[in-house]
């Protein structure tokens, strides 16, 4: 049978409850019988007195004990004088019944040796001592099942208990009727969570649950919320993804189609401009499925990284003398100094190398120049204990400043400035950061003194946060 949250917690408190009045029945029994025995004891000593008082005037008139073994109707006459609870309430003793059995009490001498009645445990006798001018010469027994002589004694011992046994069962029954609000209210949220999960599950995002309270049901409808928030900023970027890579491989492939139908309807002749174009568009369509087929691949964590100390001053002098031509063509000017003393990480220089030229690329697609007004990218390279820092930057155009957190989002450009139109893929900051990461770097956007963007990549062999100079400091 499956039993539902709220019925568990239900009977948990219940159970609680129920033990906790069970020990407060118990302690209480065990309180108010040890404190009744002792009023009772109390109450039979002052009751016995007169016994144990006129046995301890036969023991001086006898001179000791042996009377009560020679005498032993002497012994029957002084007990059944005082055993009547009613005892100093009536003038006259009671009458000898010779069918009345001898007394049970007990009687010892001042050694403790038995006189008089069978052996007990002492658990189930009161010994009262006999004292004559201060000193004890002997003790009367009183067995335990003899304490409650009055019936009023035991009509009020039996009454208490009946009144601890009501109160226990009120209070089991008041924890009963407060526990079931209780945990109505307590499975009430973990109920709203459960429900909201299932929507959740069903692909609606948007739904938000309440945030009451401080405690951990609060912190967890807040964790849920977030859950929503994540799964919908991820569905969203998947549409993004998918509408950026259709319209992206669309563009190649519609002027590949248009070509081609021109050239079967005659329309353009098979010349070398026609070819360079077709050869242009497939290469930019190869370009970017290998950028796609690269990001997945990093993504997947299936990029094969081999690391060894690699001078990063060497492999940007590179990377820098390899785009000259290129920097020619889009005129920009390069301003970069290689240090003078080797700059050393810990990285696969194949990767780091793909690094720098996704740079370089980003460049040369969206820095702005031309012959009369020439556009300038500055690259640095410093030593940021205990690694290397290098800042890239260029000149306008720069980026807007919502746009810089997510410029490391695949497919993602800015709409003016940094088109589709100016070309790329839109994948080369997203492979670059995935490059870094996997290096334990860091890599952060940001404007550029320039008026364009800056990007700062920090490389470093133990998990630190080296600190770059300000770009303020580097001009």
């Amino acid at each position: 049978m499956r039993l539902s949250l709220r019925y568990k917690v239900f009977f948990v408190i219940l159970l609680a409850n129920g033990l906790l009045a069970g020990a407060m029945l118990y302690a209480n029994n065990r309180a108010f019988n040890t404190s009744f025995d002792a009023y009772l004891s109390q109450v039979q000593s002052r009751r016995l007195a007169p016994l144990l008082d006129a046995l301890a005037d036969e023991y001086q008139r006898q001179g000791g004990w042996q009377w009560v073994n020679n005498r032993p109707e002497r012994w029957q006459e002084l007990n059944e004088r005082f055993l009547s609870p009613r005892h100093g309430r009536d003038h006259h003793p009671p009458r000898r019944d010779s069918r009345r059995p001898f007394p049970i009490f007990q009687l010892q001498d001042a050694r403790g040796e038995l006189l008089w009645g069978r052996p007990r445990p002492d658990s189930r006798t009161t010994w009262l001592p006999i004292e004559v001018s201060g000193e004890k010469v002997g003790a009367l027994g009183l067995p335990a099942n003899l304490r409650l002589t009055e019936e009023f004694d035991q009509v009020f011992a039996l009454e208490q208990r009946r009144h601890f046994l009501w109160i226990a069962a009120i209070a089991l029954l008041l924890s009963g009727l407060i526990a079931i609000p209780f945990a109505h209210a307590l499975v009430k949220p973990i109920a709203r969570l459960r429900n909201a999960t299932r929507e959740l599950a069903d692909g609606h995002f948007d739904l938000r649950l309440p945030r009451r309270g401080s405690d951990e049901l609060s912190d967890l409808a807040h964790d849920f919320n977030r859950l929503g928030q994540r799964l919908k900023m991820n569905l969203d970027a998947r549409q993004r993804w998918i509408a950026d890579i259709s319209h992206e491989l669309r563009t190649p492939v519609a002027v590949l189609q248009a070509e081609l139908e021109a050239l079967q309807d005659g329309i353009t002749e098979p010349g070398p401009a026609t070819l360079a174009s077709l050869h242009q568009e497939i290469r930019r369509l190869g370009d970017l499925i290998d950028d796609l087929h690269e990001l997945s691949l990093s993504d997947a964590g299936a990029l094969s990284y081999q690391m060894a100390p690699v001078d990063l001053g060497e492999l940007i002098d590179m990377v820098c003398q390899q785009s000259r031509s290129s920097l020619r063509q889009a005129h920009l000017t390069l301003d970069w100094e290689r240090p003078s003393t080797s700059l050393w990480v810990e990285g696969d220089a194949k990767r780091l190398t793909q690094l720098l030229t996704n740079l370089m690329q980003n460049s040369l697609h969206y820095t702005a120049g031309s012959e009369t007004a020439p556009g300038l990218l500055r690259v640095e390279l410093a030593q940021a204990s205990p690694g290397v820092c290098l800042r890239w930057s260029d000149s306008a155009p720069g980026v807007p400043e919502e746009d810089l957190p997510r410029l490391f989002d695949r497919l993602y450009r800015g709409e003016h400035s940094r088109s589709r139109a100016t070309g790329g893929s839109g994948l080369g900051l997203a492979i670059a950061r995935n490059v870094v990461e996997a290096h334990g770097g860091t890599i952060e956007a940001s404007a550029s003194v320039l008026g364009g963007l800056t990007i700062t990549v920090t490389l470093f062999s133990e998990p630190s946060t080296p600190a770059c100079p300000s770009p303020e400091n580097s001009q």
